[in-house]
């Protein structure tokens, strides 16, 4: 069922153009119970512009005494994310390259922590923590960033005949704004339930000032229930203002909780 079904999205943004490492599921059934949970992912995604980014994180889940509903109990939740991160674009005035082209790449740690708040139809997250990059770009020195960063997510488990995700995150510092929505559906399952398939549309739209995207596609995740893990296979097209024309996108990530 939808209602024990919950997709946590997991993403380290680029502070140069905030485009999105990863995207991660995974089931909330472990989230019934009211003991601790360990988190482990990793993942990568590829842009058709140029671009490739890795991710591994790891964190876990905190039972509170308060702000429960019913069986479902109210968590801390906090995690450390590890991101390389590696993009071109056309050289301009203000970013030197070699033979047109701008090479960056940014390496970095986000930690952070929050909580999450459970009700009868999901639940609502909020976290705080930073963003800390070394970045090092074509004909420039390697610099350093170190701002905030801030993100929430509303879950609603009974959305139709699916479940709505809704994602945002800001980068302080460059104001920069990132939101998703996915909308997922059962999409079948192995003989004995073994493993469970989810399948569905999401849309992103990201930006501030100088910078702007949009990236539309599908994904679809499969929850291996015996070695408490999710596999998550994404694409789609995007068109952003760093590149002209359509590009196309893909993704691959794994969740694992106990």
């Amino acid at each position: 069922m939808f209602r024990d079904f919950f997709c946590l999205f997991r993403r380290s943004l680029d502070a140069g153009t905030g485009v999105f490492l990863v995207v991660l599921c995974f089931c909330g059934n472990a989230l019934a119970d009211s003991s601790d949970i360990f988190e482990l992912s990793a993942g990568e995604m590829v842009f058709s512009q140029r671009a490739q980014f890795y991710d591994v994180e790891v964190g876990g889940l905190v039972p509170l005494p308060v702000f429960s509903s019913g069986s479902q109990p109210a968590y801390v939740h906090f995690f450390a994310a590890g991101s390389v991160i590696n993009f071109d674009q056309p050289a301009t005035g203000s970013t030197p390259g070699i033979n047109g082209i701008t090479d960056q790449s940014y390496t970095g740690v986000i930690p952070a922590v929050g909580l999450r708040i459970p009700a009868t139809w999901g639940y609502w997250e909020g976290d705080v923590g930073g963003a800390f990059f070394n970045v090092d770009e074509t004909l420039t020195p390697v610099t350093s960033i170190a701002d905030v960063y801030l993100q929430t997510e509303l879950f609603l488990n009974q959305a139709g005949p699916g479940s709505l995700d809704l994602f945002g995150s800001y980068i302080g510092g460059i104001n920069y704004l990132f939101g998703m929505g996915r909308y997922m559906l059962e999409a079948g399952h192995t003989s004995g339930r073994k493993v469970l398939f989810f399948a569905g549309p999401e849309v992103i739209a990201q930006g501030n000032d100088t910078y702007a995207a949009l990236q539309a596609g599908g994904a679809l995740s499969a929850d291996v229930v015996p070695i408490h893990t999710i596999f998550t296979l994404e694409a789609g097209l995007l068109n952003s203002t760093v590149w002209p024309g359509m590009g196309g996108y893909e993704g691959f990530s794994f969740y694992y909780s106990y």
